[in-house]
């Protein structure tokens, strides 16, 4: 660890506690039959929790070319460890994975490009177990936030459109290094069953239509004969609409739009 000096541009800071670290693979819940894949490994110590609890694989997708050789000598001798040299929005997940398996998901994710990582999420329901990441705590309560709340933002809508959010814990900055000037927070999502929505990309460019000048009221934005259909208020702002009002109107757009 000493001879790795974390990178402020790739937004790292290594997780040092070892009771959280076994909190989060605690989350976890793993089987010999897991596939698991972690983003960012960084130096290796939420590596090193998950590989004593003998999952089936463990993918480590890290981007810092420094950190190769600590990890290749840490966990060389673990068949089930394979080390994926690339920034994670590179990787196909899917190319990971055989007909019906599923991933699970797990990272201490950089803060700088963490918000964009879960809404990649959005978009791999299909081969998603569940995620667990460690995040700032801003985001995390922005994916739990309700409507009428300053916290409520388009991440909000999105993510829980397709995931139940639970909040697991928060982890002061102590926890690290070097110590981020923030609080963490360690998240757990979980894609529901049987959504509706087909088209993500489409409905993303919606909801985050919404919430653009999110003081302007949604007539603005929304025909006003759609509105009257779902039973919306036309004078309502996007902030004041439930994640079942967004998927409502959605749903219409898309029928009129066809």
């Amino acid at each position: 660890m000493n001879k790795i000096k974390p990178k402020k541009h790739l937004g790292q800071h290594f997780l040092i506690s070892k009771n959280v670290i076994e909190k989060i693979v605690d989350e976890i819940n793993i089987s010999q039959e897991d596939i698991i894949v972690e983003i960012g490994p960084g130096t290796g110590a939420l590596t090193e929790e998950i590989l004593l609890r003998n999952p089936k694989i463990l993918y480590a997708i890290e981007i810092d070319t420094t950190v190769y050789p600590v990890l290749e000598e840490k966990f060389s001798k673990h068949s089930n460890f394979k080390l994926i040299k690339s920034d994670f929005f590179d990787v196909n997940l899917y190319e990971l994975i055989s007909d019906e398996e599923k991933i699970k998901l797990v990272g201490n994710l950089p803060y700088n490009v963490a918000s964009l990582m879960i809404i990649d999420c959005g978009f791999k329901l299909d081969i998603l177990d569940f995620c667990v990441f460690m995040i700032q705590k801003e985001v995390a309560e922005k994916l739990i936030a309700k409507p009428k709340t300053k916290d409520y933002t388009f991440l909000s809508v999105f993510i829980q459109t397709f995931f139940n959010v639970k909040y697991i814990m928060s982890v002061p900055a102590r926890f690290f290094n070097p110590p981020p000037k923030v609080t963490s927070a360690v998240v757990k999502l979980t894609p529901k069953q049987n959504i509706t929505i087909k088209n993500v990309k489409k409905y993303k460019n919606f909801v985050s239509h919404l919430f653009q000048n999110r003081r302007k009221m949604i007539k603005s934005k929304i025909e006003e004969e759609i509105l009257n259909k779902v039973g919306i208020s036309p004078n309502l702002r996007a902030e004041e609409l439930s994640v079942e009002d967004f998927i409502r109107i959605f749903e219409v757009v898309e029928n009129d739009d066809r």
